[in-house]
Parts: structure tokens; sequence; C-alpha cells
């Protein structure tokens, strides 16, 4: 039991140091951040330096990968300078496993001491983002140390050299265990510092121990393939990149391991040796050599890469939508000119709702949709906050009102994706489908009549879309009821459903009311001539 503890333990405070790491990342990484970085990512170079430091920065290149993908999503890199943060992620994170081999232990419990001081001291409040990061940083380490201490005990049990003997020292077996571990763990450095911790107490050889750092890149291929399923376009070719890069990776080192074990022909072991460290360091330096040298070499070919990931993942209708059209970095300057391309990407984020009732009537997931969604949300939301503190006493009513709007268009994006998704899942029995298309054409008429109103901007148009918007709840009130009735006999989850749809359908109404109010610039024009 004490052995799995340590284990189980070490694993523990890694994934919630990942985790701390990660949040206070997030908080640090204002938008104004990620334009002074997209300054620097313009040289595959200068791309290159940024992602290993943000690798040796969050250690996962999970989370990285993931980083920058939404950095490219808002457009404050080109598709090279992704790909060089990725090559720059894969050695930034090589510095903690060479880092625990060595003794600093010490040094991670004074920082988790200070760290975690500063977090639950309320005056230095706003040096929490900061501090939780050094925080989560110094729990990763301690996690890895304890998984490394783990080790030691386990070479003292008599049932686990036995384990480990039955296996004939299987250099396969090590490579797929490391794999799947990784694929649990999502990190190959974990893992990477176990199997050289094993191998440093002689439980099993160096040759095993390289085999498990192989396994580990493979291990982190499949947990991106896992992860990024649903991403599509640029995004997914950001994730891919990494993953073929570690195939390849060990496309080429596993049969060079093999052919030094077997035939003498000089290759890693060899130099490895060569450097004169102890085990530990020269176990660590394999992780090292295998995310350093490739990456000069994919740096020179960045180009042909670009376009045959292009070729395999073509960009998609969702990543245009996902990417802001009208707000850029630059924008900010003129607070009038500001606040017009605000309102224009605003507009435009209402008419990507639009997309949603075509996604149902064609069956399709949501879920891309819904992502883009929110990703461009976000974007406009960080654009208009960031207006504040740049021009502190001009236009405040102005962009108050548009910072109101768009906490209403977050609240709709919201809850069509909800009633769209809740419609995909109802059954196809005849009297479902009529629902569904009942309720996806009503709604979507409203949005129709908005939109139009929208671009025409004539005093008629705006009083059919404040007709059509308003409350509908006797309505949904009256379809659900129809629906639940005992003699239809529909299943407990299509009951479900249609709850669900037609719960958000009167909050859209509701929120199409307000927008239709916000938007519309005839707002005291008389519309009592006209009754729905």
């Amino acid at each position: 039991m004490d052995l799995l503890a340590g284990v189980v333990g070490g694993l523990g405070l890694f994934i919630v140091g990942m985790w701390l790491l990660t949040e206070n990342l997030k908080k640090l990484a204002s938008r104004r951040l990620r334009h002074f970085a997209h300054r620097w990512t313009g040289n595959r170079f200068a791309a290159l330096v940024w992602g290993t430091l943000g690798g040796g920065i969050t250690q996962s290149m999970t989370a990285l990968t993931f980083i920058v993908v939404s950095i490219l999503r808002s457009r404050l890199t080109t598709m090279s300078g992704a790909l060089a943060m990725i090559l720059g992620g894969t050695i930034g994170v090589t510095g903690l496993v060479m880092i625990v081999t060595f003794d600093i232990k010490l040094a991670a419990l004074y920082i988790i001491g200070v760290a975690g001081s500063v977090v639950a001291t309320e005056r230095l409040a706003r040096y929490r983002a900061i501090a939780g990061s050094f925080l989560g940083g110094a729990l990763i380490i301690l996690g890895l140390i304890l998984l490394k201490e783990a080790a030691a005990p386990l070479a003292d049990e008599p049932w686990f050299r036995e384990m480990v003997e039955e296996t004939g020292h299987s250099l396969i077996l090590a490579f797929v265990v490391a794999a799947a571990l990784t694929f649990v763990v999502q990190s190959s450095g974990a893992v990477s510092v176990f199997g050289i911790s094993l191998a440093t107490v002689g439980i099993i050889s160096v040759d095993q121990a390289i085999m498990t750092i192989y396994g580990s890149f493979i291990g982190s291929a499949a947990i991106l393939t896992v992860l990024s399923a649903n991403l599509t376009g640029r995004s997914r070719q950001v994730v891919m990149y990494l993953v073929i890069l570690n195939s390849l990776v060990c496309a080429v080192v596993v049969p060079l391991l093999y052919a030094e074990i077997y035939f003498g022909v000089p290759s890693m072991k060899a130099v490895i040796e060569a450097t004169g460290f102890d085990l530990p360091q020269r176990l660590a330096l394999v992780y090292v050599i295998l995310s350093v040298v490739p990456a000069p070499i994919m740096l020179a070919v960045l180009g042909p890469s670009t376009r045959i990931l292009e070729k395999l993942w073509p960009e998609s209708e969702i990543d245009e939508l996902s990417r802001a059209q009208f707000i850029h970095g630059h924008a900010t300057v003129d607070i009038e000119t500001s606040l017009v391309l605000a309102d224009l990407e605003q507009k435009r984020a209402f008419k990507m709702q639009l997309r949603y009732f075509e996604l149902v009537r064609e069956g399709k997931d949501v879920r891309p949709l819904r992502d883009a969604s929110r990703t461009l949300m976000t974007e406009i939301e960080e654009f208009v906050t960031e207006l504040q503190p740049l021009h502190p006493m001009q236009a405040v009513e102005d962009r108050n009102a548009l910072l109101n709007r768009q906490k209403l268009l977050t609240w709709l994006a919201d809850s069509v994706a909800v009633m769209c998704g809740a419609l995909l899942d109802i059954g196809d029995r005849p009297e479902l489908k009529q629902f569904r298309e009942s309720m996806c054409e009503g709604v979507d008429s409203v949005f129709l009549a908005l939109d139009h109103a929208m671009e025409t901007d004539d005093e008629t148009s705006w009083d059919i879309a404040k007709a059509l918007s308003g409350d509908r709840g006797e309505i949904m009130r009256r379809l659900r009821g129809k629906y639940m009735e005992a003699d239809l006999n529909l299943d407990k989850s299509d009951l479900l459903n249609v709850v669900l749809a037609t719960n958000t359908a009167e909050d859209i109404f509701f929120l199409l009311s307000k927008l239709e109010e916000d938007f519309n610039p005839y707002p005291h024009v008389d519309r009592t001539l006209l009754r729905i």
C-alpha cells in the first residue's frame, strides 16, 4: 500500500499542478499579451523561441498545443508561426525531465510555501495568478519527484522483480505500457521520469527505459488525436502536426535502437554513453535529443509541411466563422472606429446563429459551431473590455452599451446551441419530426426577421422584427403539453429533449426581444398597427 500511495500521490500532485498551472496561465494570457506575442511570431525563428518558452512554462505539450490552436483561431499568428511554436514547445518541455533527475525537492518545497502563501493572502490578490502558476509548476515537480522516489522501494519487492523477469525484459511491452500510461496521464514527461527512475534502481534495463521514453511519445500522439477529434481545418492541422512529428520520430528511433542492440550499429545509446553523465541524466538526455534534434530539420521544411497539412485537413466554414473579421489588434487606437468595428462584429456574431438551424435541417452535429461561436464571442468581449483602460474617459455610455449587448448575444448563442442540440437528439418518430421542424422553422423565422431588419435598417422591417420577437411562454407551454400527453407514449429521453427545447426557446424569444430593442434605431416608433 505504501508503494501504491507514492505512485498515486505523485500522479495526483502532478495532475493538480498541471490544472493549477493551466488555469492561472489562462488568467495571465490577456488579449493584449497575445497581441504582443503576435508581433514576435511572424518570423519562424522567433516563433520557435516563443514556443520553447511556452513549453518550458506549461510543461505539457497537450496544453501548449491547444493554446497555440486558440492563438491561431484568433488570427494572432500564421500557420507557419503556429507550427514553429509547436516545435519550440517540444524543446521547452524537455527541461522538466532533465531537472527532475537532479535533487531539487528542497527548492520545490520553498516555492510551494511562498507561492501558497501569496495565493491565500487577500492583500496580495493581484499577484494570485502569477503565484498560482508558480505553485502549479512546483506541484508538478514535487509530483514527479514522488513518482521517482516511489520507484526505489519497488527494487526490494520480489513480486515486482518476478513480474519484470516474466516479461523477459521485453522492449515491445515497455513501449506499449509507456504509451498506455501516457494516454492516461496525458504527459510523456511524467511517464519518462518514472521509467528513468525504474532503470536507475535496476528494475528495468537501460534498453527498456529508452523504449519507455519512445512509447511515451506515441502515447502523447494518441491522446492528442482523441482530444482533437472535433477540431477541423487549421486547428486540426496544428494538432496533427505534432501527432505526425511524434510518430515520425518513433518510426526512426525504434528501428535504430534494435539495430544498435542486435547489430552493434552505434546510435542513441552510443551518444548518451559518450557524455559520461550519470545514468539518470543520460536517460533524460534521450528525451531531450528526441525533441531537439528534429526541430531544425522540421523548421527548414515548414512551407511544404503546411501545404501537406492543408491538403489533408482543409479549412472548413466553421474555422472561418470562429475568426473575427472586423476587430483586430490596432483597432483600439481610435475609440470611435473601435466602437463601429465592435458593432459590426456583434452583428456578424448574431448572423452566425442562423447556421445552427441549417445544421438541424441537415442532421449535423452543432458542437463545432458552438465552439466557433464561443471563440468569437470571447474575442469580442475581450476587445470591448480592453477599450476601458485604453480610453477610460471616452465614449463610456457607448462602450457599456456594447458590453451589455455582448452579454445578451453570448446568452443567446448558448441558448440556441442547447435548443438545437436537443432538437437533434430527439427521435425520428413522425410526431417528433414534426416537432423538430416546427421549432426549427419557427425560431429561425424570428432570427431571419431580425437579421433582415439589421441589414435593411428600415422601419417596416423593424416593425416585423418587433412583432415576431417577445414573450412566447404560453405557446411553448401548450406545445409542451401536447407532446407530454400519455397517449403519445414517448420515451423519457425524448420527453426531456422536448422540455429542454421548449424551455430554451422561451429564453431565446426573450433575448431576441431585448436585442431587438438594443439594435433598433427607431425605438419610439408606434407599432400597435401590426399584430401577430
